[in-house]
This record gives structure tokens, C-alpha cells and sequence, in this order.
């Protein structure tokens, strides 16, 4: 019983984590049986989301609207009217403002990296430190036996 309450405990929470969704997961967070979800998700059409996460998207877009830039540059050789300039500087300034969200993702990953290398630095300090003074105390303790007679009082 307790077993399968700590299953289901799990699957919520790999769910509410974001886990990749599957017939196993929600079967142990339902408690249903797996082939009850494959024949739901068959009859009712379950659509599964995007996969692609949003900096994927992100870049996609901006390659495809440098694209378009570039195809507008090849069809107009001669130059490009007032309404075809303004596109293109349209076109420009989204795609500089996908960069910068890009960049700002990015920056959010590299500055958690950053985080967690400090973080397992202390923590390493700290487990030199505790390690140095369990020694410490062991030579105390030892050094404590050797200064009792032999045969001496209890402790």
C-alpha cells in the first residue's frame, strides 16, 4: 500500500517537473491500467504537445526571417522601394530582439552553471574543513590516551 502510494507520489512529481509524458507515467500517477490509457488516448485523440523548446523556435524563426531578407536582396538587385526597406528593417530589429532573448537564455544557463560551480566549491571547502578537523580531534583523542597510565582510571 505504501508502495504504491510513493509510485504515485513520484509519477506526480516527475509530472509536475516536467517529465516526457508516457502511458507508464500517468498510468503509475493514476493508478489506471496502462492499456486503459493507450485505448483512451487512442479513442479520445490525445494530441501530444511540442516537443521543440523555445530557443529552438526562436532560432528557427530568426534564420527563417534572415532568410526572407535575403531572398527580398536576390529578387531586387536593382534596390528595394520605401515599403520593401521598412520590412527589411522590421525584419532586422525582430530578429536582433530574438538574438537578444537568445543571448538572455543563455545567459541564464551559464549563470546557473557558474552558481553550481561555486556552490560544489564551498561544498568541497567545507568537506576538506570537516575532514581536517576530524583528524585534528583524532590526534587529541589519541594523544589524550597515550598521557593516561597504563591501567588507568575509567572514563
Amino acid at each position: 500500500m505504501v508502495a504504491k502510494a510513493d509510485e504515485r507520489w513520484r509519477a506526480l512529481r516527475a509530472l509536475f517537473e516536467g517529465a516526457r509524458v508516457d502511458a507508464e507515467l500517468l498510468s503509475a500517477a493514476s493508478g489506471c491500467a496502462v492499456s486503459s490509457i493507450d485505448r483512451r488516448v487512442a479513442r479520445d485523440g490525445w494530441m501530444r504537445p511540442a516537443t521543440a523548446d523555445f530557443s529552438d523556435r526562436l532560432e528557427r524563426l530568426a534564420e527563417s526571417l534572415v532568410g526572407q531578407v535575403e531572398t527580398l536582396r536576390l529578387e531586387n538587385e536593382g534596390g528595394l522601394d520605401k515599403a520593401q526597406l521598412d520590412m527589411v528593417g522590421s525584419i532586422i530589429r525582430t530578429v536582433e530582439k530574438i538574438n537578444e532573448l537568445m543571448r538572455g537564455a543563455d545567459a541564464a544557463k551559464v549563470s546557473q552553471t557558474n552558481r553550481d560551480a561555486e556552490m560544489a566549491d564551498v561544498l568541497a571547502r567545507i568537506d576538506r574543513r570537516i575532514v581536517e578537523l576530524a583528524r585534528d580531534y583524532a590526534r587529541v583523542l589519541v594523544a589524550d590516551e597515550r598521557s593516561q597510565p597504563i591501567g588507568g582510571a575509567d572514563r
